[in-house]
């Protein structure tokens, strides 16, 4: 078994030069950009990289990130973070008919000004991909996806082009702040997504980092040069989307819901403190417990690196629930008024914590911070 994988490895370079064909002087390597659409999967828009040689028929869009929705426990996998991904390529004329009359979505063009063996090395990096064994890959979607794989490929075939240190426009921005910036702010899946990322999201990108999004990918390759000259032509529009109209202001988002329900709390806390708010208690924490739960379950039992470390598991703290059972009884002992008054500061840090990333979601920390406030300041509830 050694000796044919020694032989393998020797003769795949040979058997490489038999399948992949050699591109014509006149072949063309551009980058195709694709400006984000409504739904959540294309919110970040797209790239590819498009090889097209007239004199050999060739014409392959390349773009990474392609999933089955058959493979087997889809969705476990894809929760997990173990669902394969892989490369997969369309012929340009399926893709600007897909992305110009049904999803309705810009599309920009980059030509690439390389020498033929560059553009070799680049058709080369794409067909060895494509291979069984190569094509299937982990997606991450800050370090590993459509946008920075196109990255490095060109990087490799341009040594030198990319003078990340002078796309200052591309710097001083975190991996969640970069993501935010196209996502809507009073939006339940903003609110879910950040609730979710963990400490590395946090990171300031740099400019190469920060081209794990298309349209920052498309910056780079404006401002790369090679000997003075620039990598690409300026880019130029194959559709132009029309510009989205303004939306009104959402009053069922999680902003104006969420500072509804604190007040609701704030208010009930202060009335009498009836057997029913034991109830209120009990049903509060579980929902904010099972939530807890959950994103705990995807900082330690999953593959997603960007939700380790995650405050959200102080915000709402998932030993609240089912502690809620105890704790917010009208007869307690004097540990589980204990309990709720370490579970407060516990929530009060994250909270203040959150204020530094995304501070809205501090809102959703506020509901349990009031009720542990209130518990661990009253030992007992009245009996009126």
């Amino acid at each position: 078994m050694r000796k044919f994988y020694l032989y393998l490895f020797l003769f795949l370079p040979f058997i490489g030069a038999a399948v992949i064909p050699t591109l014509s002087p006149r072949a063309q390597v551009s980058l195709v950009t694709f400006a984000p659409g409504k739904e959540l999967h294309a919110a970040f828009g797209h790239a590819v990289i498009w090889v097209s040689d007239p004199e050999s028929g060739i014409d392959r869009a390349y773009s990474y990130g392609t999933f089955d929705f058959n493979t087997d426990n889809f969705y476990l996998k894809f929760l997990r973070g173990t669902l394969p991904y892989s490369i997969s390529f369309n012929s340009m004329n399926d893709l600007v008919y897909y992305y110009s009359e049904i999803e309705k979505r810009g599309i920009q063009i980059q030509n690439l000004k390389l020498t033929d063996s560059q553009k070799m090395q680049v058709f080369t990096a794409l067909e060895i991909n494509l291979l069984p064994e190569n094509k299937n890959y982990q997606y991450k979607f800050f370090y590993d996806n459509c946008s920075s794989r196109l990255r490095d490929i060109l990087e490799n075939a341009a040594p030198g082009a990319f003078k990340w240190r002078n796309y200052k426009s591309l710097e001083g921005k975190s991996y969640r702040d970069w993501m935010n910036d196209y996502l809507k702010t009073n939006s339940w899946v903003t609110f879910g997504m950040n609730l979710a990322l963990g400490v590395p999201s946090n990171h300031v990108a740099n400019a190469s980092e920060s081209c794990y999004l298309p349209d920052n990918l498309n910056l780079s390759v404006q401002q790369a040069e090679v000997n003075g000259q620039k990598l690409a032509d300026a880019p130029f529009d194959v559709f132009v989307s029309k510009p989205s109209e303004p939306e009104n202001f959402d009053w069922l988002g999680p902003i104006p819901f969420l500072a509804l329900i604190n007040l609701l709390i704030i208010f009930l806390s202060f009335k009498k403190r009836k057997t029913e708010i034991y109830i209120f208690d009990v049903i509060l924490f579980s929902i904010l417990g099972v939530l807890a739960w959950f994103i705990l379950f995807l900082a330690v039992g999953t593959d997603h690196e960007v939700m380790a470390y995650n405050p959200s598991s102080l915000l709402l703290f998932p030993l609240n629930f089912p502690a809620v059972i105890w704790f917010a009884r009208k007869n307690r002992s004097e540990w589980l008024t204990s309990y709720c008054r370490i579970a407060f500061l516990l929530t009060l840090i994250g909270v203040i914590w959150t204020l530094f990333y995304f501070p809205w979601i501090a809102l959703v920390g506020l509901m349990p911070m009031i009720r542990l406030f209130f518990l661990s300041h009253f030992i007992k509830y009245s009996n009126d």
